[in-house]
């Protein structure tokens, strides 16, 4: 089994590197770049500024520990066919299930990581902690998720519904009580609690591995809705096959719908409308996009950065729209519509035109409140709005009929 389980892995990796190198595109790497500098330099501007009497360090620092733990789920790789061909090897699924777990233990011990040394110089301007103690409290947090993992693994066994709550409980707890000694009495002694707990837990978790049948439905069940949320992610990049947006009703947003004249001319301009409002794929990333780029326009002071940020992000929203052009292409009732292209061609022009300029309503309301240099400020808003009148009258329509496959 493990080396089945190798095998599948490597499978699965080759697959998801089919399609990182559509999310670690040149836009995102950019964007990551820039965020990453504006972050930097605003994080130890505030650093510098803080002292130990400053006592909401400590407890924002436990907070954002306790939450990396969730960081990170048992990765199974487990398919529905499984259930089937893999039942006489049921035995022997232990030896794959201990596989997994020790493959599951890299990304968030990699986070946790990186998120405690981010966090690190926060923790010791405002507390007596020491950088030489940042190796005992990340063994402590390693230990934390470690547990959880296992806890992970229990709840795949019929039969531990029970035991398995009462180990969350108890986890949640020592998180708290262990990150609380650690940061406020000795920055060892949480870890050793952490581990007598993992002991506990891969007790338990090895007697139920020996004891209860796996539960096949539960196992894949968990292991699906793990890898929807991975390409739902990478959906915001590139589309990933198999996967459907959601679509909601979305009642309150009617009023937006009711505008739109209902005449032959309007047709696509309401179809288009309505994915956008209904759907998740383009709402969300709209949504996403904006709160990432207001989060760091707000959080700067820098002229020239908020202006790059405000740029960027106005190019980056009016690029992710592009492809809403060919949603429609799939219905062959489309097709026989009496409509020119062009009036396909302008409700796209005119969806993105409005959202753009909706977005950059928001960065002008956050420029002008966080920027002391109003005429600055100004200056960016009046550069947004140029830039959102050349996207959509001179790149949009060319990368459009680029899109439109009956064109080329």
């Amino acid at each position: 089994m493990n080396l089945f389980y190798k095998q599948r892995k490597n499978i699965h990796t080759k697959h998801m590197m089919r399609y990182l190198k559509y999310v670690f595109n040149d836009h995102f790497l950019l964007v990551m770049l820039i965020a990453m500098g504006g972050f930097g330099l605003y994080y130890s501007e505030f650093v510098k500024s803080l002292t130990p009497e400053f006592f909401l360090g400590r407890p924002f620092v436990i907070i954002i520990w306790s939450m990396s733990l969730l960081i990170g789920k048992i990765a199974t790789l487990l398919k529905e066919p499984d259930m089937i061909f893999l039942l006489p090897k049921e035995r022997q699924m232990t030896t794959y299930l201990k596989e997994s777990f020790k493959g599951s233990i890299i990304l968030p011990f990699g986070m946790i990581l990186l998120i405690s040394g981010i966090t690190m110089p926060l923790l010791v301007a405002t507390s007596n902690i020491e950088f030489s103690d940042f190796y005992m409290l990340v063994i402590n947090l390693w230990l934390l998720k470690l547990a959880h993992l296992l806890i992970q693994i229990q709840g795949l066994y019929l039969n531990t519904k029970k035991i398995t709550r009462i180990e969350e409980s108890i986890l949640l707890l020592l998180t708290i009580v262990s990150l609380i000694v650690n940061l406020y009495v000795v920055p060892w002694a949480g870890a050793i609690c952490s581990f007598l707990f993992v002991i506990v837990c891969y007790q338990q978790t090895k007697k139920s591995l020996n004891e209860n049948p796996l539960d096949w439905e539960k196992s894949i069940r968990l292991e699906r809705k793990r890898l929807k949320k991975i390409y739902s992610f990478i959906n915001l990049f590139t589309d990933v096959p198999g996967l459907q947006a959601d679509i909601k009703r979305r009642a309150y947003l009617d009023v937006f719908l009711n505008k739109i004249k209902k005449e032959q001319r309007q047709t696509y301009t309401y179809l288009y409308a309505r994915v956008f409002l209904r759907g998740t794929e383009y709402s969300g990333l709209v949504i996403r996009l904006t709160v990432i780029g207001g989060l760091i326009l707000f959080f700067s002071d820098q002229l020239i950065l908020n202006a790059i940020i405000s740029v960027l992000f106005v190019y980056l929203i009016g690029f992710q729209l592009l492809p809403i052009y060919n949603e429609f292409d799939y219905m062959l009732m489309t097709q026989l519509y009496p409509i020119k292209k062009e009036q396909k061609l302008n409700a796209v022009e005119n969806l993105i035109r409005k959202i753009l300029m909706g977005v950059i309503t928001i960065f002008s309301v956050v420029i002008l409140i966080k920027l002391q240099d109003k005429v600055g400020g100004l200056l960016i808003i009046g550069l947004m709005i140029i830039e959102g009148i050349v996207f959509t009258k001179l790149y949009a329509p060319r990368r459009l009929k680029k899109l439109d496959k009956s064109l080329i």
